[in-house]
């Protein structure tokens, strides 16, 4: 075996001093508080772009939005074309001023650019909730609803989307109480001068004898559909609605055990809120088991997050993604409930 382990004599040497090749000790730098306030042509300005962007970010936080918007815009010019990242960020930036300055046409349009960059889910994400927020400030609740559905269909353990779907449902039924029959209505529906921003604040409701009133949003009444078996658009979206609220207190009652402090006070509070709506909407004991029973079907707890997502890489490609069109999302999520309910009438 001679020969078969052969080191170098440099292996049993003694260890090399190193602590003379030591530098001086690393101290930080420090940054004094809105040093981004200053004049950028001073020489401690290495990245404008960022220090505009600080700028930026403070004057809307102000509610500057002209301001801000402006700087938002010079930010831009400067941010170099590899960086993506920064330039998608910016150009959220600029639309969500642009809301805040009531020029939509313009946010949409930087809304359709960033979606058709999207690169990932993560991007995809970022723009469905831009296009959200623009239809909800201009009252097109058929709009919303649709991009909150993509959303859900990216993310569908996320309590906050399916509490969002739930309201802007419940939205749209109360708004039919104008509008009687939804289908004489245009594909986006805008709300009375008594609906801001998608929350139903006062709508007067025709009672109807064969059907029962309860107290709904804002302390007004809206009818509760009597049976499934005559179940009209403007039922669905009541049931849908129900569904989908009950769908977000099962997933806030799965991360409960993973929350603390503050944040378990805030998912009880939120799951109270969930569970005084659905007593508002008439919505009887066994309604609420049956639901849960098919709203919960495809949930595992070890599957899902204290993020509300499943439990594998957030980011991914959207080359394997397809988005369900709006009928295949409630054929996916609703088509059951409906079989179930004309059923049991």
């Amino acid at each position: 075996m001679e020969g078969a382990f052969c080191f170098e004599d440099s292996v049993f040497s003694e260890t090399r001093d190193r602590r003379a090749e030591r530098g001086p000790p690393y101290t930080a730098k420090r940054c004094e508080p809105r040093w981004f306030t200053e004049d950028e042509n001073n020489d401690d300005f290495t990245d404008v772009p960022t220090t505009l962007k600080f700028r930026a970010d403070l004057a809307y936080r102000q509610e500057e939005f002209e301001k801000a918007l402006n700087e938002y815009n010079d930010c831009y010019l400067l941010i170099p074309p590899a960086n993506n990242a920064m330039r998608r960020d910016v150009q959220e930036s600029q639309a969500r001023c642009l809301i805040r300055l009531g020029r939509y046409k313009e946010a949409l349009e930087i809304a359709d650019i960033l979606r058709k960059g999207a690169g990932n889910t993560d991007h995809l994400t970022g723009t469905l909730n831009l296009q959200v927020t623009i239809h909800s400030h201009l009252g097109n609740l058929q709009e919303s609803v649709s991009w909150l559905q993509q959303l859900i269909s990216l993310h569908p353990f996320n309590p906050c989307f399916w509490i969002s779907l739930a309201e802007s449902y419940m939205s749209l039924f109360l708004a039919t109480n104008v509008c009687r029959d939804i289908s004489e209505c245009s594909n986006t529906i805008h709300l009375c001068s008594d609906c801001l921003n998608g929350s139903v604040r006062t709508i007067d409701i025709v009672k109807n004898r064969d059907h029962k009133t309860i107290q709904g949003h804002c302390n007004e009444h809206f009818e509760c559909p009597p049976s499934m078996k005559d179940c009209t658009h403007r039922e669905q979206l009541w049931m849908w609605s129900c569904a989908s609220f009950i769908r977000a207190r099962l997933l806030l009652q799965f991360i409960q055990p993973q929350h603390a402090s503050f944040v378990l006070e805030n998912n009880l509070n939120t799951q109270d809120h969930i569970e005084k709506q659905l007593n508002r909407f008439g919505l009887v004991e066994g309604s609420k088991l049956l639901l849960a029973e098919v709203m919960g079907e495809d949930l595992l707890a070890e599957r899902v997050t204290e993020e509300g997502h499943i439990d594998t890489k957030t980011t991914q490609t959207l080359s394997s993604f397809i988005m369900p069109t709006d009928p295949e999302f409630r054929v996916k999520w609703f088509h059951k409930i409906n079989s179930i309910l004309l059923a049991h009438g």
